[in-house]
């Protein structure tokens, strides 16, 4: 066995010490931010199929059985895609209109303006370009940093195929966000797949086009709708320092799989994936989801040894997702023991390289506020010294000096013996100010727990005020609590703090002006609060102007929009007419009129133009089932790649809508 040096032991619990001796204030000690429940499932069903407990669910859309039992605060993550797909995404798993992207494809097509389905020229042959994990399926990629596909994405799938009722907390789930060019390709005549091909203009052309597109598309989309809310399935990238930036206007991540792979093989290979989700946790930002999916097999070993590391691992709105291979969740009783012994972190995760071996060879630990956790992938045995000047103790309560950990395995010693009761949870979590007032309900999972708090920021005891119903607060506070069992130590102190103000929140649009093509068939326009409200919040709106004919061009009636406490962020529909007249960009303009618990804003007109997508062509669209290149032949057109051209011939193109085709053209 090697001894793991006491200086690096030393040096790092000097730094927990005076860590502790400058502790920071409330405001600026990381507090979590989102619901205070860590149980997150990723298609996985609570083990005893109560909903209510749960933080976070990612899967299929369940709106009337799962999200309606939830928590309103819960997450309620519907598994979706954004950059390829294929036409049985139509009503599996995914839900995306592919055939109604297609179709706007070949109308924007019609009127000269780029294609949004990604091709390469391969062999001279224009081909749809693959995303190779789902080659089989063909599914195709879209261009993702295309102005016009974000619109599609917000309009025509999120907001119409997957925001379905008025559920508090509906996120998307990504999947397949791992972004590397050469992992997509086309297929060739012989039906034979190749990727390291370059795709054709205006795509991108490499991987670093490919990031900027998929930065650009985040970044835009939170532009546009703050209130959608991505999670996303990450894999791997080109550039593991691009991460940062990548997922920077995502709202988290999901980690499948979470050390699967570490206990599959034996490899170099996974040992550096593990340590790149590390480092990509490490310097993800504080505020970000983390959704960690642990293979257990059910086995308590693994069960712990991967826990242990999520501890270690994760931020601080982290949720844990262990299921027993059989989607059915891990119970929390198999873990809980060690999440209360620890408490929370006090400092940011540490690591050090095995000497003599590469980069995925690593010792990892943490400091918590019970004791020090450590997940050993060196490869070899670690003998660790404490330091002497202070008392340690393993998990069945003997004092100890040093601790032994085996490779791919997880340990942690304690600075007190004894079990220990629960922290307190609260709800809700409030991020962000909050207009009159807060009630704040405390629980512990400990039963018969009594729970004492304090309103000043001092620490609580068995003097303090005894929880015994919801707390109303009227003026910021920092709030904590304590948790005391029956022959249990007591519970680390949880903190939070509620910023109060007597300020009504003011309501307006988001954006006060929009453009959209005709063919979108629908606007949202989104109003938004400038903080929360205790109280329910409405507001009227109707349209006042534009040139558009109400009933020909669009459809809207006067309306309400109620927010609900705790929402900040509500839209209403615009029907828009897809008709054949050709006519100039029309607008409506809509206004927000009256607004109770809450005052007009400044941006109360929106303004949204209609796209006209009928020019004077000769456009027709056909199916067909035959050689593509003879059938276009046999009708002397030629390849869309140059539809930009104005000449006298008929132009073509096809769009790949399996098992059919759909050819287009029209006379320019």
């Amino acid at each position: 066995m090697q001894n793991f040096t006491t200086f690096i032991t030393y040096l790092v619990i000097t730094t927990v010490l005076w860590l502790s001796s400058i502790l920071p204030t409330v405001s600026s000690k990381p507090i979590r931010t989102v619901i205070d429940n860590e149980r997150g499932l990723y298609y996985v069903f609570p083990h005893d199929k109560d909903w209510t407990k749960v933080g976070a669910y990612i899967g299929l859309p369940h709106y009337n059985d799962i999200f309606s039992a939830m928590n309103p605060e819960a997450i309620k993550g519907i598994h979706g895609r954004f950059q390829h797909f294929h036409s049985l995404d139509e009503d599996d798993y995914v839900y995306f209109p592919y055939a109604e992207l297609k179709r706007y494809e070949l109308d924007e097509l019609a009127q000269r303006r780029p294609p949004l389905w990604i091709t390469a020229t391969y062999q001279g042959k224009k081909k749809p370009v693959i995303f190779e994990w789902q080659s089989k399926e063909k599914a195709q990629a879209v261009n993702i940093g295309d102005r016009r596909y974000i619109d599609f994405f917000i309009k025509n799938y999120v907001r119409n195929r997957l925001q379905k009722g008025s559920y508090q907390n509906l996120w998307v789930g990504l999947d397949n966000c791992a972004f590397i060019y050469n992992l997509y390709g086309v297929f060739d005549d012989k039906n034979n797949y190749t990727n390291k091909i370059k795709w054709d203009k205006p795509f991108p052309q490499n991987d670093r086009e490919f990031v900027q597109a998929v930065q650009y598309f985040f970044k835009r989309l939170k532009e546009l709708a703050p209130d959608i809310k991505t999670i996303c399935n990450e894999g791997s990238i080109s550039d593991e320092n691009q991460y940062p930036e990548i997922f920077a206007h995502t709202d988290g991540v999901l980690l499948e799989n979470f050390l699967g792979e570490i206990y599959d093989s034996d490899s170099d290979l996974t040992r550096l994936r593990t340590y790149h989700s590390y480092r990509r946790m490490k310097n993800f930002s504080a505020n970000k989801v983390q959704i960690y999916q642990p293979n257990t097999r059910n086995k308590d070993e693994l069960i712990r040894n991967m826990y242990v590391a999520y501890l270690i691992f994760a931020g601080e709105n982290r949720f844990y997702s262990g299921d027993d291979g059989h989607s059915l969740e891990i119970d929390p009783k198999r873990y809980a023991k060690i999440k209360n012994l620890l408490g929370n972190s006090v400092t940011p995760p540490q690591d050090k390289q095995e000497l003599g071996k590469s980069e995925g060879y690593r010792l990892y630990w943490r400091f918590f506020e019970g004791g020090i956790a450590f997940f050993n992938l060196t490869g070899r045995t670690q003998m660790i010294n404490l330091k002497p000047s202070q008392e340690y103790f393993d998990e069945n309560g003997n004092s100890i000096k040093n601790i032994s950990i085996k490779d791919k395995e997880a340990k942690y010693v304690l600075f007190t013996t004894g079990n220990r009761t629960a922290k307190p949870l609260f709800y809700p979590i409030r991020a962000t100010t909050v207009a009159d007032s807060v009630f704040v309900n405390i629980s512990t999972t400990t039963p018969d727990a009594s729970i004492r708090y304090t309103l000043d920021g001092s620490e609580p005891s068995q003097k303090s005020l005894l929880y015994t119903a919801p707390i109303k607060l009227t003026k910021s506070t920092v709030l904590k609590a304590k948790a005391f069992g029956s022959n249990l130590q007591e519970s680390f102190v949880s903190t939070t703090f509620y910023s109060i103000t007597d300020k009504q929140p003011s309501v307006e649009f988001y954006l006060s002006r929009n453009i959209g093509s005709e063919f979108l068939k629908a606007d949202y326009p989104l109003v938004s609060l400038s903080h929360l409200s205790a109280k329910p919040i409405t507001v009227n709106y109707s349209v006042t102007g534009g040139t558009a004919t109400s009933n020909e061009d669009y459809k809207l009636l006067s309306g309400t929009l109620t927010f609900l406490p705790g929402e900040k962020y509500k839209y209403f529909s615009i029907d828009i007419r897809n008709d054949r007249k050709i006519e100039k960009n029309e607008t409506i303009k809509v206004s927000l009129l009256s607004s109770k618990n809450a005052e007009l804003g400044n941006h109360n007109v929106y303004t949204y133009t209609i796209q006209d997508n009928d020019k004077p062509s000769f456009y027709k669209t056909e199916l067909i089932t035959k050689n593509i290149t003879q059938y276009c032949s046999y009708k002397n057109f030629f390849w869309a790649n140059s539809w930009g051209n104005r000449t006298n011939v008929c132009k073509c193109w096809v769009s790949f809508l399996n098992p059919t085709y759909v050819l287009s053209y029209f006379y320019a």
